[in-house]
């Protein structure tokens, strides 16, 4: 059997070795944050928006799901979902906070996430394109 240079590959290989790495990679998102500091939850709260669905954690190890419906100076509301009445959070309370998912998919991909898939579809297009067809990479 002959051993393999790994430098004299084709780059179609190479090409597809750096993609499927690339793919693999964990990537932070902002989605997701431990805060203590109520200014930084509230900026985070802020940056969701609202409307945007949530989980949060409470200090007491209260755990919420809902949609944030307002935002004020030191508590923002939310609507849970099986709930009639709005449930204030305080800032204070807040230990973790991310997105939750919506009713809907599509509602759950921000634009960052579709640009990422379709990179991700892109890469898996090129490789395809330069090594699956010939068959010979």
């Amino acid at each position: 059997m002959k051993q393999a240079d790994f430098l004299s590959q084709k780059p179609s290989r190479w090409i597809a070795i750096v993609a499927i790495f690339a793919i693999l990679v964990p990537t932070a998102g902002p989605a997701q944050s431990k805060h203590s500091a109520p200014e930084a939850v509230r900026a985070h709260v802020l940056n969701f928006g609202v409307g945007q669905w949530v989980r949060v954690r409470e200090q007491s190890g209260v755990k919420l799901e809902g949609q944030i419906t307002s935002i004020g100076p030191r508590v923002f509301q939310m609507q849970q979902r099986d709930a009639a009445a709005l449930t204030d959070v305080y800032y204070a309370d807040v230990v973790k906070i991310r997105c939750a998912p919506s009713e809907r998919f599509g509602d759950t991909l921000s634009k960052d996430d579709w640009a990422g898939l379709a990179v991700s579809m892109a890469i898996v297009v090129a490789v395809y394109a330069s090594c699956g067809v010939r068959h010979n990479c």
